[in-house]
C-alpha cells in the first residue's frame, strides 16, 4: 500500500487517483484499507489524509500539506484559522477543513470541479508515461494555465467520494488560447504559490493599505477612494476574460466586492487577494513605465504622495497630467504648491460672451448648475456668478425650483391616494414624508383637501359577546326552568353573578334573550290554563 512517487506539482488528489488505479481496487474497498471508512469524501485541493499518505511515503506531514493541498494557499490568509485547518486535514476531516477555510461564509464562490490543461497532460504523458492533476491549476479563480498560454479546462468530479480509478486528465483535447493579461495573471499566482509554500509567512493587511495610498487611492483623511478603486478594479478585471467569473465584481458599482476586504475583519477569498495585488503589482509597472519615458530627470524616489506630486510641480507638469498619474485631486496639489513655495503650471481658461449667452440662456430654461459647468467644462461658481449678474434671474430660477418641487411633490401625495384608495390619512404621511410636511407649510388649504377625511375611531370591544351569549343559554334555560319562569331579568341577572349583563347589555345577547322570553311566555300560558 505504498504511495506513488510524487510527481512536479502534483496533488495529493492526483496521487490517490493513480494509487487506486494501480491497486485495481474499488473505492470503497480502498477508502476502508486507506482511512478504515467507506463513506468520506475526498476534496481535489484540501485533500484528507496527510497523516495516513506520510506513514506510506517518503514525505512528512507538513511537507504534503504544503506542496500537494491549497491548505498553505488558505492559511497565509487566514493565519488565525491555520492550526485548525492543518489538524482538520491531519485527522480526516474534510467537512472541518471546509468550514476553517471560510468558504460557507463566502459571497463570491464557483462550482467544485477540478481543471486540467490539455497542453500540460500531453507533456506529462510524454515525459512521465501518464498525466496528473496539478496544484497550481486547482487554484480557485485561476482559469490560465501558467506555462502554455491556454485556458485551463473544467472537468465534473464523480460522484462521491469523488475517487475512480483511471480518473486523470484526458490528453489530445482542443486547447484554446487564453488573454495576455489572464496568462500573466496565472504566472503570478503560480509564483506566489510557491513563494509561501517555503516559508511560515502570513498576510499583512498593512502592506496592502500601503500599496493604496501609494497609488493614490486613499485620502489624506485615511479613507477610500471607493468609486474610483472599485471602478478601476472592475476595468481590470473584465479584461482578464474569464469564464466562469463568479469571483470576480459584477458591475463598476459592485461596492461590497472590496468593503469587507479592505476592512481587515472579515475573512474573504483568497482569489480576491491575489487579484488585488496583481492588479496594483500592474499599476505600479505602468506608471514607472510611463515616468521613465517622459520624464528626462527622474524625480527622487519616495514612498510618499506628497514627495511625488511636489517632485512634478517642479518639473512644471500641468496639474491635470499629475491628477492623472497620482490619483490626487487638484485642491490637493494648489495646496502642496502653496506650502512649498511651488509655482503652478494652469492654462486659463477665458469665458467668451458667447459661452456667457449660452449660459444665461440655459439658465433660463431652469438647467441645473452642475449640468451647465458639465457642459461648457467650467466650475459651478463660474456659472453662479454669470448667473448673479443677470437681474431678477436668480429669483425667477429660484420661483422655478419651488414650482418644481411643489409639481413634484403633489403628484407624490396623488399617486400615493391613486394606489391606496383606503388609506387613512397617517398612512399617507408616513409614505410621502417629506412631499407631506412641504405640502403642509406652503399648500395647507390643499393639502387638507385632498387628503382623506378623518374617520371616527372604532373601539376594539375586549369582551367576546357572541361567545358569551352561547355559554349564558344553558345557565339562564336552567334557571328559568328552576323558578318556573317566575323571575325578573334582574333577579335572573343576579343569579348569574349579578354583572348587569341582562340589564345594560341584553341587545348584546340575542340568544341568551330569546330562550328568556320564550319560557316566560311558555309558564304565563301554562298558568292561565291552570286557572
Amino acid at each position: 500500500m505504498r504511495l506513488p512517487i510524487t510527481l512536479p506539482d502534483e496533488t495529493l488528489f492526483s496521487r490517490y487517483i493513480r494509487h487506486l488505479t494501480v491497486c485495481g481496487m474499488k473505492d470503497k474497498v480502498y477508502l476502508n484499507q486507506f482511512f478504515r471508512k467507506s463513506r468520506i469524501s475526498i476534496h481535489p485541493y484540501l485533500t484528507i489524509g496527510i497523516f495516513r499518505a506520510s506513514q506510506i511515503s517518503e514525505e512528512n506531514e507538513r511537507q504534503i500539506f504544503n506542496e500537494q493541498t491549497l491548505g498553505r494557499l488558505f492559511s497565509y490568509f487566514l493565519p488565525h484559522r491555520a492550526a485548525d485547518i492543518f489538524s482538520a486535514l491531519h485527522s480526516n476531516d474534510g467537512s472541518t477543513a471546509f468550514r476553517a477555510c471560510q468558504l460557507v461564509n463566502v459571497k463570491e464562490s464557483e462550482a467544485l470541479s477540478i481543471k486540467y490543461c490539455p497542453l500540460c497532460a500531453e507533456s506529462d504523458v510524454k515525459q512521465y508515461g501518464v498525466s496528473y492533476w496539478h496544484r497550481v491549476h486547482q487554484m480557485p479563480g485561476i482559469e490560465a494555465c501558467p506555462y502554455h498560454q491556454v485556458w485551463l479546462i473544467h472537468h465534473a468530479l464523480p460522484q462521491r467520494p469523488h475517487l475512480k480509478s483511471g480518473f486523470l486528465p484526458k490528453s489530445g483535447i482542443l486547447s484554446k488560447p487564453c488573454s495576455i493579461l489572464s496568462f500573466n495573471f496565472a504566472k503570478y499566482a503560480k509564483n506566489f504559490l510557491t513563494s509561501i509554500t517555503s516559508t511560515e509567512d502570513s498576510f499583512d493587511q498593512q502592506s496592502l493599505i500601503t500599496k493604496l495610498d501609494n497609488l493614490g487611492y486613499i485620502t489624506r483623511n485615511n479613507s477610500f477612494r471607493r468609486k474610483k478603486l472599485t471602478f478601476d478594479l472592475f476595468s481590470f478585471a473584465s479584461n482578464l476574460k474569464h469564464s466562469p467569473c463568479e469571483l470576480l465584481p459584477y458591475s463598476e458599482n459592485d461596492y461590497r466586492y472590496l468593503s469587507y476586504l479592505l476592512s481587515g475583519h472579515v475573512s474573504q477569498h483568497p482569489f480576491k487577494y491575489l487579484l488585488i495585488d496583481f492588479w496594483l503589482q500592474s499599476i505600479h509597472k505602468c506608471t514607472s513605465k510611463k515616468q521613465n519615458k517622459d520624464c528626462k530627470t527622474t524625480p527622487p524616489k519616495s514612498t510618499k504622495v506628497s514627495d511625488i506630486c511636489a517632485s512634478l510641480l517642479k518639473q512644471g507638469k500641468p496639474m491635470s497630467e499629475i491628477t492623472r498619474q497620482t490619483g490626487k485631486s487638484q485642491c490637493y496639489l494648489k495646496l502642496l504648491s502653496s506650502q512649498n513655495n511651488i509655482p503652478i503650471n494652469t492654462n486659463p481658461y477665458k469665458i467668451s460672451c458667447e459661452v456667457k449667452k449660452n449660459i444665461i440662456a440655459m439658465a433660463y430654461k431652469g438647467f441645473h448648475r452642475n449640468a451647465i459647468a458639465k457642459k461648457f467644462k467650467i466650475s459651478t461658481g463660474s456659472v453662479e456668478q454669470t448667473i448673479s449678474s443677470v437681474e431678477g434671474l436668480v429669483q425667477k430660477r429660484k420661483r422655478y425650483k419651488f414650482e418644481s418641487r411643489r409639481r413634484r411633490y403633489k403628484v407624490k401625495i396623488l399617486r400615493a391616494l391613486q394606489a391606496h384608495p383606503k388609506a387613512i390619512k397617517q398612512e399617507i404621511k408616513q409614505s410621502c414624508y417629506a412631499a407631506f410636511h412641504w405640502l403642509y407649510l406652503h399648500e395647507k388649504e390643499w393639502l387638507n383637501k385632498i387628503l382623506p377625511r378623518p374617520t371616527k375611531p372604532k373601539p376594539c370591544s375586549k369582551v367576546n359577546w357572541k361567545e358569551r351569549d352561547e355559554k349564558l343559554v344553558p345557565e339562564v334555560r336552567s334557571l328559568m326552568l328552576k323558578y318556573s319562569g317566575c323571575i325578573s331579568r334582574t333577579k335572573l341577572d343576579k343569579e348569574i353573578g349579578g354583572h348587569g349583563w341582562l340589564i345594560k347589555n341584553k341587545h348584546k345577547l340575542p340568544l341568551t334573550m330569546q330562550v328568556f322570553q320564550e319560557l316566560k311566555k311558555t309558564t304565563q300560558f301554562q298558568h292561565n290554563l291552570s286557572l
